[in-house]
């Protein structure tokens, strides 16, 4: 029985592991290039926003492919699809590097987050597929964990790339990770969904699945609510190059050293989760953690005329690490109160995630020379709006 158990548990870490890998694909496509805006916008002569617009564009791929991946992966199962996403995100890698016009660029980068997608729709699928309750909180923690792993080196090693080879070879390392999530991808991950579990409605009803669900307020607040907090993510992303090398003067290499000891609180947030996880009930977590998000984005109010980085970094690092603690807790509420479609529901949590990123990263990315102001309301707003959604949230139960 022991060896039984351990033979599971590894199992089941080694398909959490992979789906990381197809998880960290949206960061990878994100946070890698970021360092290479500049270079990018001189090589194609585009004008100034595009780098922005580009990144932009992304998440609504992203928030549109999790719409449409979401009701297929419940008809026809997980694994199909996820290989059909990953191939998807490599072929339109590849055509990306053989292009020489920023609007085919543009529209490329919708393409791949199409195929990114996959990844995260399965991977939040398959994780509720396998587990149920506290279980499932704490995989989803350490799918968030390993995930954080994206945003903490991406950065870093993009300004490598970009300092000493060249700005395509971003995307190379793109094409060659997602060559090898694909061939990890076939070999480990199962199909979690049977034949007799499947949705067997046409593909047409699922805007009544969607409907249904969204119906249901112990999914739509927490997901909200979560949604709006990425946000304040998001909105760091897309502001990070114009400030960190564009404000305060850092090289390609310390912007990515900067950029990834903000990230690394994700991971240490998503540390101390998994401990709070042995006593606290999920919700409870969110309760404590959700106004110290809020407090960072006040803090970096108060600064965000400073030109002492580091003291714009003090909240600002703090923000981001809440996000560690409250993404992975509402995301498992969320997906709770999607059983009978955890696809559409596992879509749904995904658009709404990326459909706020796009909304916000499209207002701070309009103004890239406002130094950390756009961050900090980017931060502040969005927050203030979740912690609205998540008092309703806690009144409803």
């Amino acid at each position: 029985m022991a060896e039984q158990t351990a033979t599971r548990q590894q199992s089941s870490f080694l398909v959490i592991a992979v789906l990381a890998l197809l998880s960290v694909f949206p960061p990878l496509a994100t946070d890698m290039y970021l360092s290479a805006f500049k270079d990018i916008q001189a090589a194609y002569g585009a004008a100034d926003g595009a780098m922005e617009l580009s990144l932009s564009i992304f998440f609504l791929g992203l928030c549109m492919g999790q719409l449409i991946f979401g009701p297929v992966i419940d008809r026809v199962g997980r694994r199909g699809p996820l290989l059909l996403g990953v191939a998807v995100f490599c072929a339109s890698t590849l055509v990306l590097l053989l292009n020489d016009n920023i609007h085919l660029f543009i529209a490329l980068r919708l393409v791949q987050a199409l195929g990114a997608c996959a990844g995260m729709v399965v991977g939040r699928a398959v994780v509720s597929d396998l587990f149920e309750g506290r279980e499932a909180a704490k995989m989803m923690t350490l799918l968030v964990m390993l995930m954080s792993l994206g945003p903490i080196s991406a950065p870093f090693i993009g300004s490598l790339l970009v300092t000493y080879i060249n700005w395509q070879s971003v995307f190379v390392v793109m094409l060659v990770i997602g060559l090898v999530a694909l061939g990890l991808s076939w070999w480990a991950i199962p199909e979690t969904l049977s034949a007799e579990q499947r949705n067997k409605e046409p593909l047409s009803a699922s805007l009544s699945q969607y409907a249904g669900i969204l119906k249901r307020r112990k999914f739509l607040l927490p997901s909200l609510a979560g949604a709006f907090v990425q946000a304040g993510l998001f909105a760091f992303i897309t502001t990070s190059s114009s400030l960190f090398i564009g404000r305060f003067g850092l090289t390609n290499i310390q912007y990515g050293l900067c950029f990834g000891s903000v990230t690394l609180g994700l991971v240490v947030a998503s540390q101390v989760n998994a401990r709070l996880l042995e006593t606290l009930s999920v919700a409870r977590i969110v309760d404590f953690v959700l106004p110290v998000y809020v407090l960072g984005g006040v803090g970096l109010l108060v600064v965000s005329s400073t030109n002492e980085l580091l003291l714009l970094l003090v909240p600002l690092w703090l923000s981001v690490a809440m996000v560690g603690l409250i993404s992975a807790n509402v995301m498992a509420l969320a997906m709770r109160a999607s059983h009978g479609n955890l696809g559409a529901g596992s879509a749904l949590l995904g658009a709404l995630q990326f459909g706020i990123a796009f909304l916000c990263s499209s207002v701070v990315g309009s103004f890239p020379s406002a130094g950390a102001l756009p961050l900090a309301l980017g931060i502040l707003i969005p927050g203030l709006v979740a912690s609205v959604l998540w008092v309703l949230f806690r009144r409803s139960e």
